[in-house]
């Protein structure tokens, strides 16, 4: 506060001297999941990811059209936990703004979050300030706020004391207050919450209302009383719905995540899903002018929200009530905004749904990118239980999408969706909390086998996918479910799979092969023989007619000379977790 007494007495005392100057104003959000992950609580994490974007979105916006303010700025761009603003004055003016902002989240998330700005002049020589080449001065903001943040304020210990209650939610701060409105047993309204917890979870109570009320404007219901929270991601989403999206009056979001449980005939799964954009930075670091800046935002942003939509539109149709329990969304949004997708649903819908939000995504970006191209999302997808902690989920997920970004910059790929890449993993009890640790389990690359001059590289999965390939494995497995492969055959599948070699791996392999009746058999080979002609297409030569086929040695197929690969394990680890009628197919 002290500061910003003094950065105000000087604009008082020389302010009229920078009339002309502009500045401009780099925000970004410190810590986003720290503070939205703080907890594994569904509630807690839906409000403070809230909380969040009215700051970005809404706030911000508001304090630049302050008319009772020293300056006057004009958003660029708002979204995605970061902002730009063009600011009329010199840095001390540019410098108020940014502490007013940083004040707003100090007040609305009681001390949770934090975010950091940096300030640069425009020099005097540009002209028109939207329309000028200032790479320069926006290459020297960014650096500024890169090194803003790689500077934090030292951190000051709280006081402790061993007969203080601590948060029952986050477990770090100390407890102030109860939730009188908390549900449930005389256990759970016994919790007490320290003042950043209990205000996300007020901010959660505030957006159901709000969401009522979008719901009742949508159906042209009468509105009791407009909700004070207009939480912008849920109203951007239900308008973008189509009409014969059905939501029923008093819908709800689940409440906990044991609500997405068997929904779809799926188990007791449910599937977070991660979406990021690829090469976004580097992309608004090539931009010129602000209004490339600001269109390029306005375009991503956009794009998510119409690609959320779509595939909630298409596969996350609202559940009925009765008279025991409301409808209710059979989703739930956890971030969203930038290029960035955060979302929970259930285990048997999650790739039908990452599919859509893939090819919408690309599509709606069509020819908007650099040198005329789309832009493109990675994606990764988690698959859990829905007693597994949540912390722990978030890291698998980010790990999953970060294995997906990686393997995209190596492969090159014909997909109609660019560079779009799907990864995915499956949580069983032996499962390792990184991604990468699971992948270099699924591969051997120094095996000897006779004929080669030097070690093979097996292969015993195809992830990550693109668009087409994950489509193509999804619409297989409910084939396969209508012809009833049998559960216990495809294990035994899998098994031979893991043997990674083309001895064991092959015997055992083609002997439940023969188990199969002819038609299943045939599937099954025929898949292997689809998947192995995709891969096998970069090695196609014209004077080499060999190379213009697949070659196949159940339960691998040959990409070049010394590696070998299969889809089969994916398929086998999928099987149950694509939406199907119950079918009785262990025989």
């Amino acid at each position: 506060m002290l500061e910003l007494h003094l950065k105000r007495k000087l604009l008082e005392a020389g302010g009229k001297a920078f009339v002309g100057k502009k500045s401009l104003v780099a925000l970004d959000t410190d810590h986003i999941k720290q503070y939205v992950f703080a907890t594994d609580r569904l509630k807690e994490i839906r409000g403070a990811s809230s909380i969040l974007d009215n700051l970005n979105r809404s706030v911000m916006t508001e304090l630049a059209k302050d008319k009772e303010s020293e300056f006057e700025a004009e958003p660029v761009y708002a979204n995605g936990g970061s902002g730009l603003f063009l600011v009329d004055g010199d840095r001390r003016v540019a410098e108020e703004f940014g502490l007013r902002i940083q004040q707003a989240y100090q007040k609305e998330t009681r001390g949770g979050a934090s975010i950091t700005f940096a300030v640069q002049e425009i020099p005097d020589s540009v002209q028109n300030v939207w329309n000028d080449n200032i790479w320069h001065t926006l290459e020297l903001l960014r650096y500024s706020l890169a090194q803003e943040k790689n500077s934090p304020p030292d951190i000051i210990a709280l006081p402790s004391h061993p007969f203080l209650c601590v948060c029952d939610a986050c477990g770090m701060r100390y407890a102030e207050k109860r939730d009188f409105n908390e549900a449930g047993d005389e256990v759970s309204r016994e919790r007490r919450y320290c003042d950043v917890c209990m205000k996300k979870r007020d901010e959660d109570g505030k957006v159901k209302t709000g969401i009522d009320a979008i719901i009742r404007e949508r159906k042209d219901a009468d509105v009791v009383k407009l909700s004070e929270a207009r939480p912008f991601a849920w109203e951007r989403v239900i308008k973008l719905l189509p009409q014969d999206y059905d939501i029923p009056l008093n819908t709800e979001r689940p409440p906990d995540f044991n609500e997405l449980r068997g929904i779809s005939g799926g188990k007791d799964y449910l599937a977070l899903i991660y979406a990021d954009g690829n090469g976004m930075g580097q992309s608004m670091a090539d931009l010129k002018t602000l209004t490339d800046v600001r269109d390029k935002a306005r375009i991503i942003d956009e794009a998510v929200y119409d690609a959320m939509s779509f595939a909630i539109s298409k596969h996350l149709q609202v559940i009925p009530g009765d008279k025991n329990t409301p409808p209710m969304f059979p989703f739930d949004i956890l971030l969203i905004g930038g290029d960035d997708i955060m979302m929970v649903t259930p285990a048997s819908l999650a790739l039908d749904v990452t599919c859509s939000i893939a090819m919408k995504f690309y599509e709606q970006t069509r020819g908007k990118g650099p040198e005329g191209k789309s832009y493109t999302l990675s994606i990764g997808v988690v698959l859990a239980p829905v007693k597994y902690p949540f912390g722990m989920l978030q890291d698998l997920v980010e790990s999953t999408l970060k294995a997906a970004k990686k393997e995209g910059t190596k492969r090159k790929s014909d997909s109609t969706y660019g560079e779009t890449f799907i990864n995915f993993m499956t949580v069983t009890g032996s499962t390792s909390l990184d991604f990468n640790r699971v992948y270099k389990s699924l591969h051997d690359k120094h095996v000897r086998v006779s004929g080669h001059r030097g070690d093979v590289a097996f292969y015993a999965t195809l992830r990550p996918y693109t668009v087409e390939e994950l489509t193509l494995l999804l619409n297989t497995i409910r084939e396969g479910k209508r012809k009833a492969l049998g559960r216990t055959k495809l294990h035994q599948v899998r098994e031979a799979v893991l043997q990674m070699n083309l001895t064991s791996s092959v015997s055992e392999g083609l002997g439940v092969l023969r188990n199969w009746r002819t038609r299943q058999r045939e599937f099954v080979t025929q898949h292997v023989y689809t998947l192995g002609r995709r891969y096998q297409e970069q090695y196609q030569h014209a004077e080499k007619p060999g190379t213009m086929f697949p070659r196949v040695t159940f339960p691998w197929f040959a990409d070049g000379p010394d590696t070998y690969r299969t889809s089969l394990l994916d398929f086998v680890e999928l099987y149950d977790f694509v939406a199907q009628e119950e079918v009785d197919d262990d025989k």
